[in-house]
């Protein structure tokens, strides 16, 4: 499948999955692309990086603002060294947020997952791929987000919630970021369940 115009364009070959799209604006949207060991994994990497760049990319959006920074400092963020990077311990990782990116680093240093609008999203610095880290790295920034979303309803509405507006740039629409976690969670958890049972 491939759209023109800064939307999200999806190659899936026989053994490799790429999920790419065009700068817009002057801004590189989407940079995803993910090489596979086989089919099943190419698809699976696709159909996660899918839903997670959205999502990666309209909540930095939001966590990047002023208002929303006052917001992450009560749920628990704290600054970092890192001038205007605020850090949070979630599930065995370190999130940290910046202007620039959206960083997920395992406390055990074994890996690295990170959405920078102009380099896309990366897993240790190369192409992300649906592996057993890179899918713990995601399921923990996920969880974050989820929990987030659902204390911030909880503290001042739905309304307010949704009034904040995450916008992907990525496909051009308003992202309810609580549903969109709920979705990524599945597919998460899919993978998972069919590895244990292996």
């Amino acid at each position: 499948m491939g759209v023109h115009g800064g939307t999200i364009i999806i190659h899936l070959p026989r053994t490799r999955a790429r999920v790419t799209a065009r700068p817009r604006n002057g801004r590189h949207t989407q940079g995803v692309a993910s090489d596979a060991s086989g089919p099943v994994d190419g698809d699976r990497t696709a159909a996660i990086a899918e839903h997670l760049v959205p999502l990666l990319d309209s909540t930095h959006q939001v966590w990047s603002t002023a208002q929303e920074r006052r917001r992450l400092r009560a749920f628990g963020f704290r600054p970092a060294m890192e001038s205007g990077v605020l850090k949070r311990e979630w599930r065995r990782t370190q999130v940290r947020v910046g202007p620039d990116a959206l960083r997920v680093v395992a406390n055990d240093g074994s890996g690295e997952l990170a959405w920078d609008p102009q380099a896309g999203l990366t897993l240790d610095g190369g192409l992300f791929r649906a592996t057993p880290a890179g899918i713990a790295l995601a399921d923990s920034i996920n969880g974050l987000i989820h929990g987030y979303e659902r204390w911030v309803e909880a503290r001042e509405g739905r309304e307010e919630r949704l009034r904040r507006g995450h916008w992907s740039a990525a496909n051009r629409r308003q992202v309810n970021a609580l549903a969109e976690t709920r979705r990524l969670q599945r597919l998460l958890t899919v993978g998972t369940t069919r590895a244990r049972r292996s």
